[in-house]
C-alpha cells in the first residue's frame, strides 16, 4: 500500500474541489442577487438570494472539513512537498490563507446581519464574501500549476530564490484559474436551478439556468486551451490524458460536457431535467479534477516528459500498517455517508433554519 498517500491526497482534493465549486458559485449568485435586490428594489431577488445562500452554508461546512483533511495529509505524509510549497509559494499560499480568514467570518456576518443592517451595507458584506471565495483558488491553484509546470520552483532551483509572484507568470496558472472560476459559476447555477425547481420556483430556475449555461459555454474554450497547453508545458500529463491511461476519463469528460451543453440549452429555452443537469455539471468537475491530479501518477511534480516520484516527498519515518489503511478508508467512507445524510436533511427536510430576522 505504498501508493496510499498519493491516493488519499487525491481523494481528499477531489471531494474538496467538488464542494468548493458549489460554494464559490452559489456565493457569487447569492451576493450578486442580494445587491441587485437592493439596487432594483426587487423583493423576489432577496428571497432568491436567501435560497442560494442556504446552499452555500451547507456545502461550505464540508468543503472546509475536506480542506482540513488535505492539510493533515500533506503535513503527515508529504512534509517535503509542504516545505517546498510554503517556501517557494509563500505568497500564493498567504493570499489563500488571508482569503479564508475573510471568507469564513464574512459568511457568518452576512447570515446574522440579514434584515438587521442597511441593505447597502449587507450587499457590501455579500460581495466581500463572494470575492474572497474567488481569491482562495487564486492562491491554491498556483500550487497545482507549479507541480504541473514548475515556474517559481524552476527559478528557485536555478538561482536559489524565487520572486514572490513568479508563480503568476505561468500560462497554465491563468488558464486553470479561469477554468476553475467559470466552472464554479456554472455548477453553482445548475445546483441552484435544481433546488429552486423543487419549490416550483420558475424564476429561480431560469436564473440558475442562465448562470449554468453562460459560464458552461465560457469555460469550454478555456478548457480546450488548458488541455492543449499541457503539450508544451507538461507533456507527460498531456500524453497520459490524450493517449494514455487517462484517455477514458478524458472521453468521459468530453461526453459529459457535450451532453450538458445540449441539454442545458434545451432546458433554458424549453424544459429539461434540473436534476440531471446538476449531476452532469458535478460529473464534469469530477472528471476534470481526476485528470488534473491523477494523470500525473506516479509523479507529484511533473517536469516535461518525466517528474519527481511522489515518494520523494513522503515522510520517511512513517510506516503505514494495513490496519491503519483500513481505518483511514473506513473513516473516509463514513464521513461521506454522514455528509450525504446531513445534506438530505438540510436541503430536503428543511432542517436548516431560515435566515435570522425573516
Amino acid at each position: 500500500m505504498s501508493d496510499l498517500p498519493f491516493f488519499l491526497l487525491g481523494f481528499s482534493v477531489l471531494l474538496h474541489v467538488i464542494f468548493v465549486s458549489i460554494t464559490m458559485g452559489t456565493g457569487w449568485i447569492t451576493a450578486y442577487s442580494r445587491m441587485m435586490a437592493y439596487l432594483k428594489g426587487d423583493a423576489y431577488l432577496e428571497r432568491f438570494a436567501r435560497k442560494a445562500f442556504r446552499i452555500l452554508v451547507v456545502f461550505e461546512l464540508f468543503s472546509g472539513v475536506w480542506g482540513t483533511i488535505i492539510t493533515v495529509v500533506l503535513a503527515g505524509f508529504f512534509p517535503g512537498l509542504t516545505a517546498l510549497a510554503t517556501n517557494v509559494l509563500f505568497t500564493p499560499l498567504l493570499i489563500a490563507l488571508i482569503a479564508i480568514m475573510v471568507r469564513i467570518p464574512s459568511i457568518g456576518i452576512f447570515w446574522y446581519t440579514w434584515g438587521k443592517v442597511h441593505p447597502r451595507t449587507h450587499s457590501l458584506v455579500g460581495m466581500i464574501m463572494a470575492i474572497s471565495g474567488f481569491l482562495i483558488p487564486f492562491g491554491f491553484r498556483a500550487v497545482f500549476s507549479e507541480i504541473t509546470s514548475p515556474t517559481a520552483v524552476a527559478e528557485f532551483i536555478a538561482h536559489g530564490f524565487a520572486s514572490p509572484f513568479t508563480a503568476y507568470a505561468s500560462v497554465m496558472f491563468w488558464l486553470l484559474y479561469l477554468h476553475t472560476i467559470f466552472a464554479s459559476l456554472s455548477v453553482g447555477g445548475f445546483v441552484v436551478a435544481f433546488l429552486t425547481s423543487l419549490e416550483k420556483d420558475e424564476r429561480g430556475l431560469k436564473i440558475g439556468y442562465r448562470y449554468g449555461v453562460t459560464f458552461l459555454i465560457a469555460q469550454i474554450p478555456i478548457g480546450i486551451l488548458y488541455w492543449l497547453s499541457h503539450a508544451s508545458f507538461s507533456s507527460y500529463i498531456f500524453q497520459s490524458i490524450t493517449f494514455g491511461n487517462f484517455l477514458p476519463v478524458f472521453v468521459a469528460k468530453i461526453t459529459v460536457v457535450a451532453l450538458l451543453v445540449a441539454l442545458s440549452i434545451v432546458a433554458y429555452v424549453k424544459r429539461g431535467s434540473p436534476t440531471l443537469l446538476a449531476l452532469l455539471s458535478l460529473s464534469a468537475v469530477f472528471f476534470g479534477e481526476l485528470m488534473n491530479g491523477g494523470a500525473r501518477y506516479p509523479y507529484i511534480v511533473v517536469l516535461g516528459n518525466e517528474g519527481l516520484h511522489f515518494s520523494a516527498f513522503t515522510n520517511l519515518y512513517i510506516e503505514v500498517p494495513m490496519i491503519a489503511v483500513f481505518v483511514i478508508l473506513a473513516f473516509l467512507l463514513i464521513s461521506v455517508l454522514v455528509f450525504l445524510t446531513a445534506l438530505f436533511y438540510a436541503l430536503f427536510r428543511r432542517y436548516l433554519a431560515d435566515i435570522p430576522g425573516h
